[in-house]
């Protein structure tokens, strides 16, 4: 047997290194033709990658975009069955220049509003009142140059002016919230059902016991008059009482001090302007004549047995919206009696009577 020995086969890089070997050198391209060939190449890899970036960021903007949509909905959620702003009133009369509060300390001029939310504060102008509707029963009235926060359905801060307080409606009271989706109003013999409205002030705190009473407020002085019930003052440094026919007053440190004051006259009159309107139909004079009195803090007499009769028998159509005493002037000039007002008390009588006027 031969031997035969088999060679390794050559390797093919080596047979391509002697090809190239054979082959004359490659010329050089221009070198113009050279900075086409680069500048064409780096255009072309600046597109491509542009286009990446931009698909990147575009990326970016869908997903961000795609998050505050997000968010918009949630919010957009909450809005629409989170809770509502709380309303405590609703407006029944006011007259001059009121404003709200805006967030950004802005004043907004009280125009369509009808109804006050908790967390909303009111300025009034000079010459201007306005007469509230309480949720829970009563009626808050707001004096001029008074600024008021409502904090919530049971407590209202009274940062500085004047407001007057009545935590029971007579039966003339017309409801202005009739209209309203939320009406607030309740009959007037209903008995006050929730927490005791308190008023804050700089110097203390005002509660009430069905009462009638004013409250004033400013840097210095704190001055609670009552006309009917009982007010209680929880003072920054003493603690004050006072009834029916009283005037406490908190100044400073010192301690409150307490004086006698008529229920009517010149210091209640402003309340008397946007007090609320009165239903009259089938109402009788009688009834017009103890709203009047009611609201003006006179007290009233019927002179003769007859004068009452009469009053008790007569009946009224309309609604009133003028104030008290202008209200008696009017609709008392259609009435077979006669009235004259002395001595913070309205004496009534007939006409033939020798104790008219």
């Amino acid at each position: 047997m031969n031997d035969v020995r088999k060679e390794p086969a050559a390797c093919a890089d080596d047979g391509v290194e002697a090809l190239l070997q054979q082959v004359a050198p490659r010329l050089a391209p221009p070198i113009i033709d050279e900075r086409r060939v680069r500048e064409a190449v780096r255009a072309e890899w600046q597109s491509v990658t542009g286009r990446r970036i931009v698909r990147r960021r575009i990326g970016h903007f869908a997903i961000a975009a795609t998050v505050l949509l997000a968010l918009a909905a949630t919010f957009n959620t909450f809005r629409v069955v989170g809770v509502a702003p709380q309303q405590v009133a609703t407006i029944s009369k006011s007259h001059g220049p009121i404003y709200l509060l805006g967030e950004q300390s802005e004043l907004h001029q009280l125009l369509d509003l009808t109804s006050i939310s908790a967390g909303e504060t009111i300025i009034t102008g000079g010459d201007a009142g306005i007469g509230l509707e309480w949720h829970d029963g009563g009626s808050l009235r707001i004096d001029a140059n008074t600024r008021v926060e409502f904090q919530s359905p049971n407590l209202v801060y009274l940062q500085s002016g004047r407001i007057y307080f009545d935590s029971q409606m007579t039966p003339l009271i017309a409801s202005t919230s009739e209209n309203l989706r939320e009406p607030f109003h309740k009959a007037p013999e209903s008995p006050h059902s929730g927490p005791a409205l308190e008023f804050e002030t700089v110097h203390g705190t005002v509660t009430h016991l069905g009462t009638r009473y004013m409250t004033y407020s400013d840097e210095d002085t704190l001055s609670v008059s009552v006309r009917d019930g009982k007010v209680v003052v929880d003072g920054q440094h003493f603690d004050g009482t006072a009834v029916a026919g009283q005037q406490l007053t908190i100044s400073g440190t010192g301690r409150p001090a307490l004086a006698n004051i008529p229920g009517y006259g010149g210091a209640w009159e402003w309340i008397e302007a946007i007090a609320p309107a009165t239903q009259l139909d089938g109402k009788t004079v009688h009834e017009f004549l103890r709203w009047v009195s009611y609201e003006t803090g006179l007290e009233l007499r019927f002179e003769s047995s007859l004068a009452e009769q009469v009053a008790n028998a007569e009946l009224l159509r309309g609604t009133v919206e003028a104030e008290p005493m202008n209200a008696l002037r009017v609709w008392m000039m259609g009435v077979d009696l006669d009235w004259h007002v002395e001595g913070g008390v309205i004496y009534v009588n007939t006409i033939n009577s020798d104790n008219g006027r």
